[in-house]
């Protein structure tokens, strides 16, 4: 994945926009660029992986490959296929068995031929997904003691393992899905509720890779890094409760329209009729061990170093924001102002917003924390905020996000559009699909969360003459 304009599949549109101000575009991209470049699976893998005398090396610790008959790799999520990858080349030796399940459309060309590939659907799960897990508990059920399964695990993967505990179906869980989305739920909340309404997630997947060693290798797409939030943490002991995913769904207003399974199932949960995940200090998780080997510091880190090589002053300011998109995107709109008499500043973010659904809009969160972000920049502003999603997916869109700037503002009142009303019915798609400002990459084949920037331009890259 290389960095500046080659990530960018609408670059003439976006020229178009910033026609006056090249450099700044440039600028913009290659940091954009820097930031995916940073967390591009393979590479990751190849970085933080190795195999040194016959052990296999990651995190400070060490594992000896000679104490295992077999090995295997599984990779599940977003960044499935560039995981797998990377781990092969690291491991360059023939292994037992290579599962590898990724979104529908994801590019497997570069295991093509060398892995057991399913595609599945996401965000919403369903049969594929189904289809998928069966095939995997069905080839860990063969898995022995001395079988090292090395499990590769990135965002995405609570949709493409879908595994409706006993008494719910597929339908019960896509449900339930759809509904906390639409409700602004955060990622960490969605995901308590998809633990305890599953038969693998919250650790479960754990028990069922018994007796095997278990290394799991995981890339974080959750604000904080909490591995037993990542894919629902189907290898991490789980913290949270049948009484947090209740309150859960009470919170986003969505406990009284879930399906009747899916309550009666958490109340049993409540009242201990049914068995809880399996918690710290279970023996499920004697052999295994989880590493976070990437997340969006990563992403961070590698735009505030390229900028500062550039000759700006950059500076991280969170690698964990949350919160509703719109009003995130009026706070940093609000920055950008207050940026306006410095030249050559980043400002960098990383983490993951929501989006509470009002209107029938097209759009997603990262197009709609920059349509709010516009609603406070000033016709003369300077300064630009840019939001993209590092799978390259933003919503149900063919964008990975979008950008702020003043060019916007002049368009939009010449086009009669108030950005304000497309925001109020989250239509920030259809807004900046009009007067230009999207960031169209296609899939990355990675996924780390959002990255933010806020940029006040250096003074020998403005408005050419």
């Amino acid at each position: 994945m290389a960095a500046g304009h080659s990530i960018v599949k609408n670059l003439a549109e976006l020229e178009d926009l910033f026609r006056s101000r090249e450099g700044v575009l440039a600028d913009l991209l290659s940091l954009v660029g820097s930031a995916l470049t940073a967390v591009e699976p393979r590479g990751l893998i190849q970085r933080k992986v190795e195999i040194r005398a016959g052990e296999l090396i990651v995190g400070g610790e060490a594992l000896c490959l000679r104490e295992f008959r077999e090995i295997w790799v599984v990779s599940v999520g977003k960044a499935a296929p560039g995981m797998a990858r990377g781990m092969l080349d690291v491991l360059d030796r023939p292994v037992g068995k290579c599962i590898v399940i990724a979104p529908v459309g994801s590019d497997t060309s570069i295991i093509e031929g060398e892995a057991e590939v399913h595609l599945a659907s996401h965000p919403i799960p369903d049969e594929s997904g189904l289809k998928a897990q069966a095939r995997l508990l069905e080839e860990l059920s063969t898995a022995s003691s001395d079988t090292l399964i090395i499990f590769l695990l990135s965002g995405g993967s609570s949709a493409l393992l879908p595994a409706p505990a006993t008494g719910l179906n597929l339908e019960d869980e896509a449900e339930v899905t759809r509904r906390l989305m639409n409700a602004g739920a955060t990622i960490e909340e969605l995901n308590i509720v998809r633990k305890h309404i599953s038969s693998i997630k919250g650790g479960q997947l754990a028990r069922m890779m018994m007796p095997a060693r278990v290394l799991c290798l995981i890339l974080s797409d959750v604000p904080g890094d909490r591995l037993d939030v990542v894919g629902s943490g189907p290898t991490v002991p789980d913290p949270s409760t049948f009484r947090d995913a209740y309150n859960v769904l009470v919170r986003r207003g969505v406990w009284h329209d879930a399906p009747a399974r899916v309550r009666e199932r958490i109340e049993a949960g409540m009242a201990g009729t049914v068995e809880e995940t399996p918690k710290p200090g279970d023996r499920v998780f004697q052999r295994v061990t989880n590493f976070l080997i990437g997340s969006v510091s990563d992403a961070c880190e590698a735009a505030a170093q390229a900028a500062r090589e550039m000759g700006y002053d950059a500076v991280i300011l969170s690698r964990s924001f949350e919160g509703e998109a719109s009003s995130l995107g009026i706070l940093l709109g609000s920055i950008a102002i207050e940026l306006e008499g410095r030249a050559g500043v980043l400002y960098v973010l990383g983490g993951e917003s929501t989006v509470r659904v009002k209107g029938g809009g097209v759009g997603g969160r990262n197009q709609e924390l920059a349509l709010a972000a516009l609603t406070r920049l000033r016709r003369d502003s300077r300064c630009l905020v840019v939001s993209i999603g590092t799978d390259g997916v933003d919503g149900p869109t063919d964008a990975a996000g979008a950008i702020a700037c003043s060019e916007q503002i002049a368009r939009a009142e010449s086009l009669g559009l108030d950005p304000l009303d497309y925001l109020e019915r989250n239509d920030s798609y259809t807004f900046f699909k009009q007067i230009g400002g999207h960031i169209v990459t296609g899939p990355t084949g990675t996924n780390v969360g959002d990255v933010v920037l806020v940029l006040s331009p250096r003074i020998e890259r403005t408005d050419k003459p």
